[in-house]
């Protein structure tokens, strides 16, 4: 539901005008009307900046893993980013030398870590000791007599040998001479761990500054958060009798005004209060219950109703719990996804929790229509003798009418919506035409349910006839209830048109909960079959048929939730909210407060 608002104009004289907006600031209830649209449009682009600007901190923060404790000390002279900048070169360095070093020392265990001053002092008295490398395939058995050499080791790709000859004997051996390193074995390993802890040094430094800077800035976004706030209220403000009075108007729910009169009668400051007027632009607080309350994030993907609509949050609720389960359709699927946010639920931030909750109600949906459908991780439930649940199982064919009968059922439910907020916002005349709308359908469905069923009265057969005759006058001669009754009939033909090949074309978009549901069926059994291929082979088998499961139905599930989520999202924003009359563009209502 929409929580009702109240217009507030509060009088305040120039001297305690400070000390007033402290106080509101501190209230937080106050949404203040919006007057100078030059700064309006001004605080939104130095929000959003700031927005930005709060983002990339928790990202530093994030991938540099800092963590409050290390914010202490917040006196720091540094110029933050160019020291960040330039200290993350030195660790880059740091670590291209680190990754040299490393390879260095993989060419000693190439070359069972040979010791490097037996090499020099060979080299002193005359003999050559050279170092080569080459190819499995380029290697040839016959180098070993021609050449004076010797293997020391080999891997997948390379032989690794040497070959012993004096200074000036040449020996042209066709393979890749390597160079040795400078340094010996524990040269190189004392060098690696000085440059590991030097790289540890700094980035301990680096995390250390940059928590500090962050401390630092995070208030600087504070106060300056506060500052717009208060630039953003101060515009929207009028000044009256030479400036010694300021006017500010502002919108106040219901539910918090006592909080705002208390304050405002103990300070004996002047104010009046009105309930909103057609030509406002009112802000919107949505109040819900506990379940309702999380699916009002998908309700604003689309828009906020308007002041004068019925919140639709509630209502479409649950049919989108409803299609997200028929598009999924899996009951192995959604008790993953039940069993998984109930687990997560318990360790996840309270910005989280929400959302885990709502995927929660959404595995269970699953569940349920995986029991209708007769699904389990792609098996095919009937065909299982001691289930004892067969005789809900439905079958391809009335899944599909079942998709049509849901969608149906929605859109009388949206006409019932829409025709209640037209009696609400213009009054009874203005709804007759949708009533008689909804009545056509229910008494010609009824009519016709009655001949499927052999069911003959000629007397309920005449009462019905009767309905639908008054509901067609009712639907031609209320179609514009404020032009005279030739117009209105006019405008009604017109409009059946339009109705019924609406309803027609959003009947058969509801088909696609069945599609999508068989489609992630027949999908989970495909990658079953492919997996007991596997079965045959042994060990092995029984590997890739684990694999093969996992990765094919790891797959499906996001496909099958990706399209559970997209296509009930757009049932309800274009089939339900236009049957339901919704029209939309509302403000989200937002208090001046920290």
């Amino acid at each position: 539901m929409i929580i009702p608002m109240l217009k507030y104009s509060m009088l305040c004289h120039h001297l305690e005008y400070k000390e007033f907006l402290n106080k509101l600031y501190e209230l937080g209830v106050v949404h203040i009307i919006e007057k100078d649209k030059d700064e309006v449009d001004n605080y939104r682009k130095n929000k959003i900046n700031i927005q930005l600007f709060e983002k990339s901190l928790k990202k530093i923060a994030q991938r540099r893993n800092i963590t409050e404790a290390a914010s202490e000390g917040p006196n720091l002279e540094i110029n933050i980013l160019p020291y960040i900048e330039e200290t993350e070169e030195k660790i880059a360095e740091l670590e291209k030398q680190k990754g040299r070093i490393e390879e260095n020392i993989k060419f000693y265990n190439r070359w069972d870590n040979f010791d490097l001053e037996s090499i020099t002092k060979l080299n002193d008295i005359g003999i050559s000791v050279k170092f080569y490398q080459a190819g499995i395939q380029k290697f040839k058995k016959e180098w070993l007599e021609n050449y004076p050499i010797e293997i020391i080791n080999e891997d997948k790709s390379y032989i690794y040998f040497i070959s012993l000859s004096y200074e000036n004997e040449e020996i042209d051996i066709p393979a890749n001479e390597v160079e040795l390193p400078g340094k010996s074995l524990n040269e190189l390993k004392q060098e690696l761990q000085e440059k590991t802890n030097e790289i540890k040094r700094l980035n301990k430094e680096l995390d250390g500054n940059i928590a500090k800077t962050l401390y630092i800035l995070k208030e600087q976004v504070e106060t300056e958060n506060r500052e717009l706030d208060f630039r953003y209220v101060n515009a929207n403000t009028e000044k009256l009798s030479d400036e010694k009075v300021i006017l500010l108007e502002g919108w106040v729910p219901e539910t918090v005004k006592d909080k705002l009169d208390d304050y405002l009668e103990k300070e004996d400051i002047v104010y009046f209060m009105e309930k909103p007027g057609k030509e406002d632009k009112i802000p919107i607080l949505l109040k819900n219950n506990r379940f309702a309350k999380l699916f009002e994030p998908i309700g604003k993907l689309f828009s906020l109703p308007s002041y004068i609509e019925i919140d639709l949050t509630p209502f479409f609720a649950p049919f989108f719990m409803l299609f997200f389960g028929f598009c999924v359709g899996d009951a192995g699927y959604g008790l993953l996804i039940l069993i998984a946010t109930l687990i997560f639920r318990k360790k996840a931030s309270a910005a989280l929790k929400p959302i885990l909750s709502l995927a929660t109600y959404l595995g269970a949906a699953t569940v349920i229509m995986g029991l209708v459908t007769g699904t389990l991780f792609g098996v095919n439930l009937i065909d299982i003798k001691p289930y004892p649940l067969k005789k809900i199982i439905l079958e391809p064919l009335n899944l599909f009418w079942l998709s049509i009968g849901i969608g149906g059922l929605q859109i009388i439910f949206g006409m019932i919506i829409k025709a209640v907020n037209q009696i609400k916002q213009s009054g009874l005349k203005y709804a007759l035409s949708t009533i008689g709308w909804i009545s056509l359908i229910l008494f010609a469905g009824l009519l016709i349910g009655l001949k499927q069923l052999n069911i003959s009265n000629e007397i309920i057969t005449l009462v019905l006839k009767v309905c639908l005759g008054l509901s067609g006058g009712m639907i031609l001669i209320f179609a514009n209830p404020d032009k005279n009754i030739i117009i209105s009939i006019f405008s009604g033909v017109y409009n059946v048109y339009n109705v019924v090949t609406g309803v027609f074309g959003d009947l058969l978009s509801y088909i696609r909960l069945f599609a999508i549901g068989i489609s992630s069926a027949i999908l989970g059994l495909v990658f079953n079959q492919i997996a007991s291929q596997f079965l045959g082979m042994g060990v092995v088998g029984w590997i890739l048929f684990i694999i093969v499961l996992l990765i094919g139905h790891g797959l499906n599930i996001f496909l099958a939730c990706l399209g559970a989520f997209v296509h009930p999202m757009r049932l309800t924003f274009v089939e339900f909210y236009k049957n339901a009359g919704f029209s939309g563009g509302g403000k989200e209502y937002k208090p001046f407060s920290k």
